[in-house]
Formats: structure tokens, C-alpha cells, sequence
């Protein structure tokens, strides 16, 4: 007998297919991180003495997700906490992705919420930064995608914006984070005072199957997706399927978040309450690889995929 669902089932599954591409999902490395961040942030506004930290990582490792999460979390502990004149506030900032020293400054603005085109010189964007700072207490400073900041102006260029944020730091004592690639940290090798306010760095890194160990951390993160909106009945336990879901996205969280929201958009559009296997089996999109096409992960023999991961153990 065949099963039919309603329109609400299914468009119940596209709701959950969007808020896992939304959503942050807590794993133990990063309720971890997330407590590191919110500890100083805390010892911040305690002392009344600004700092900064890094967090490094390929991308796809989880740096945004992290960012987002620890601004949401500060803002509902410090925002609005007595009256709107005793908030403490955080502010994301999207680094520019053309980079000039009057970017920087246009992006803080924007972060800030300043309406309209953004212009002016550095001398009257830097007051309507402070100006900013001061009477929407603004005491830390999240900037993602840091490299850029770092990678497209010269060295001079740089050594000014450390200069800037240090004056931030000492002048407002806020509380900047800064997350992008490992080169960012070559902010710190330009100016060693700014390096001096450097309190804390994090490491991120994808996703992986190399070990037991890397392999468990893995599969713990595929259930802990699953366990609050409970998209499928899958078993994420069972290595025929997560292994070949881990070749499609190469321990990529973004990727893999994108694989599973489209099975589950896939899923959806049949009017099924739930993802399948089989979503996953249609949607997988091959890449090229070395000049060779990839095998869809999911029709290969197992014990080839097993070598071509590295996977040496039993699972």
C-alpha cells in the first residue's frame, strides 16, 4: 500500500532542508571554542581592557559558523542586559573583498548598520566609527574573512590597519576577533604591539577520517545535524553511507551542510516527510579530480573507497 503525505508534511522538510544551510549545530569542539570566545569577551568587559584573537582554518572548517554563533550568544548575554545606555554589543563584520585602507573602515560602518553609500575621508570615516563605538557600545568587533584584509594591500597598508586596530583596542577597550585563513595571523608578524594584545588564537580544521579517532569526531557530527530536526531515519553509524558522503564533500562543513540540504530539497519535492538514501544517491554531483571525473561514492565498491580515503582501520 502506498503512502501518501500532505503538502504541509513536505513543505515541513523544505523548512528543515533551509535551517540546516541556517542553523549552528553544537558539537563538543565547538561549544568548546565558543566558551574560549565568550570567557574573553568576559574578562573584557570585566578589566576594561581590550584584546584581540584569531581563528584560523581552511574553508569549509567552520570559522563562520562559530563567529555567527559566538555573536548571537554574547549579544543575548551582554545586549540590553539593565537599559539600553548599560548594553554591551557585538558587531560582524564581513571583510571586503577589494580591498583599499578606506574598505576596512566602509565595512565596520556597514557592520554598524550606517545607512546609504558610505563615503567620506579616512579622517572622517575613522570619527563616524568612534562616534559609533561610543553610543551604541559596541565592544567587540567580529571580522571574518580576514585574509583579505591582509593578503590584497602592500605592506605598508597592513602595518597601517594593525596601527588603526590597536588604537581600537586601547582607545575603546573592545574585544576583536578575527577569522580567515592562516594568513591572517601574518597581522600579528607586522606589528608586534598589536601582537601583544593577542590573547588567544583557535585552529580549525576540516572534518576528517584519517583516524579512528577523526572518524568518530565525524560521525558524531553527521547525528548531531540529524538530532533536532530529524530530517531521516538514515544510520549515520553505518560507514557504507557515511563514508561515501564524506568523499562528496572532503570533510567540508559548508559542502556537506549544501549535500545534505539538497537531498533533503530533493526528498521534499517528491512529497516524502523524510530524506533517503536514494536522495543522496540522485543528487550527488561528480566532480573532476586530477583530470578524471569521480565515481559516485555511493555505486562504488566499498573496499575501494576505503583506499582511496586513507581508511586503514575497521569502522
Amino acid at each position: 500500500m502506498s503512502v501518501t503525505f500532505t503538502t504541509s508534511e513536505s513543505n515541513s522538510l523544505k523548512i528543515k532542508a533551509k535551517m540546516l544551510t541556517e542553523l549552528t549545530f553544537d558539537c563538543m569542539a565547538l561549544r568548546e571554542e565558543l566558551e574560549l570566545l565568550l570567557s574573553e569577551a568576559s574578562n573584557v568587559i570585566e578589566l576594561n581592557n581590550g584584546c584581540c584573537t584569531l581563528i584560523v582554518g581552511d574553508s569549509g572548517s567552520g570559522k563562520t559558523t562559530l563567529v555567527k554563533k559566538f555573536k548571537t550568544r554574547f549579544n543575548e548575554q551582554y545586549a540590553n542586559t539593565v537599559s539600553p545606555k548599560d548594553s554591551e554589543q557585538a558587531c560582524y563584520i564581513r571583510s571586503p573583498s577589494n580591498m583599499s585602507p578606506l574598505d576596512l573602515y566602509r565595512a565596520i560602518l556597514k557592520g554598524f548598520n550606517e545607512p546609504g553609500i558610505i563615503e567620506g575621508t579616512e579622517v572622517q570615516l575613522r570619527t563616524r566609527i568612534a562616534k559609533q563605538m561610543q553610543t551604541k557600545r559596541y565592544r567587540v568587533l567580529i571580522f571574518d574573512e580576514f585574509q583579505q584584509v591582509v593578503e590584497k594591500v602592500g605592506i605598508k597598508s597592513v602595518r597601517q590597519i594593525a596601527d588603526y586596530l590597536k588604537e581600537l583596542v586601547d582607545e575603546f577597550n573592545v574585544y576583536l576577533v578575527f577569522a580567515g585563513t592562516s594568513k591572517v595571523q601574518n597581522l600579528l608578524s607586522i606589528n608586534e604591539q598589536f601582537a601583544s594584545r593577542n590573547s588567544l588564537t583557535i585552529k580549525k580544521s576540516l572534518l576528517s577520517v584519517s583516524t579512528q579517532d577523526n572518524y568518530k569526531t565525524y560521525v558524531s557530527y553527521l547525528i548531531t545535524l540529524n538530532k533536532d530536526l530529524k530530517f531521516t531515519h538514515i544510520d549515520f553509524t553505518d560507514p557504507q553511507i557515511n563514508l561515501p558522503l564524506f568523499a562528496t564533500t572532503n570533510g567540508d562543513l559548508r559542502q556537506l551542510t549544501q549535500t545534505l540540504s539538497k537531498a533533503i530539497l530533493y526528498a521534499a519535492k517528491r512529497q516524502r516527510d523524510e530524506m533517503l538514501l536514494n536522495d543522496l544517491i540522485q543528487t550527488f554531483s561528480p566532480k573532476l579530480i586530477k583530470g578524471r571525473t569521480q565515481v559516485n561514492p555511493y555505486r562504488q565498491k566499498f573496499t575501494i573507497l576505503k583506499k582511496e580515503l586513507g581508511v586503514h582501520y575497521e569502522v
